[in-house]
């Protein structure tokens, strides 16, 4: 029964914003983030991958092209390169200053917004063991350090589960989340029997026959990426832990 031992507090309506409110600000800018706080939203999901210089900043693709005016892979970009880039003016020229957040540098603004944090760790295609170990013991330092211990932990999600190893080994109070797209049987038992964890999948694969079954084993489920109201409401219905939404306000009102 792992539900009786995910960490936790269950969001709110059961509603996750999805790279803050990718919707209506650019996501995972702090604008974005802002924006989930004064739509009374909890929990916020979002990306975070190495730099050259071993810094964390908080971008979803491998490339930066779609979401900003830089070029070529984040990863072969130093932090202090990154900064300079505008990050907002490809969704709306009003967010031109947005840039992109170094993760050590937002979080204490996480802590003042009290939003619960959904860290999905992101790798480019092919990424050594080495870039992976860097990641886990980049993030988890900086998270111990820097986050009260008063505090719930952030979930620590990916669809590596070699990194989410490692993040298990340094941190092992933070509850962590197996991503996978498909919702298999497979994975709702590799998650039964693991500690202080949660399945993520795509809200597509949530058959019938795999809500029975997260429902008998009790795991906690979060679905992506839901913005239609009545799907919204036939999983939370079902009993799913939470649902990433690019509009949770709207699935709200």
């Amino acid at each position: 029964m792992n539900n009786d031992t995910f960490s936790p507090t269950p969001p709110k309506g059961g509603l996750i914003g999805h790279r803050g409110i990718a919707a209506h600000a650019p996501e995972n800018t702090l604008a974005s983030f802002q924006l989930a706080a004064q739509q009374g939203i909890e929990w916020v999901e979002f990306d975070v991958r190495l730099t050259k210089d071993n810094g964390l900043v908080i971008f979803h693709d491998d490339k930066l092209e779609r979401t900003s005016n830089g070029k070529g892979w984040v990863h072969e970009h130093t932090t202090e390169e990154l900064l300079t880039l505008d990050a907002g003016s490809w969704f709306n020229p009003h967010f031109k200053d947005a840039r992109i957040p170094v993760f050590e540098e937002i979080l204490p603004q996480f802590l003042q917004l009290n939003l619960f944090l959904n860290i999905e760790l992101k790798m480019p295609p092919k990424a050594s063991l080495d870039h992976k170990k860097r990641l886990a013991s980049t993030l988890t330092d900086i998270l111990i350090r820097l986050w009260p211990f008063h505090h719930a932990w952030p979930l620590i999600s990916s669809f590596d589960w070699d990194i989410l190893a490692y993040v298990r080994e340094l941190l092992p109070q933070a509850p962590i989340g197996f991503l996978q797209e498909k919702c298999t049987k497979t994975m709702i038992e590799m998650v039964s029997n693991t500690y202080n964890a949660a399945l993520h999948c795509e809200y597509q694969s949530l058959t019938e026959e795999m809500l029975v079954l997260i429902k008998n084993k009790q795991i906690p489920v979060l679905a992506y990426t839901v913005n239609q109201p009545g799907i919204a409401k036939k999983l939370l219905s079902a009993g799913l832990y939470g649902l990433f939404s690019d509009d949770p306000q709207y699935l709200l009102s």
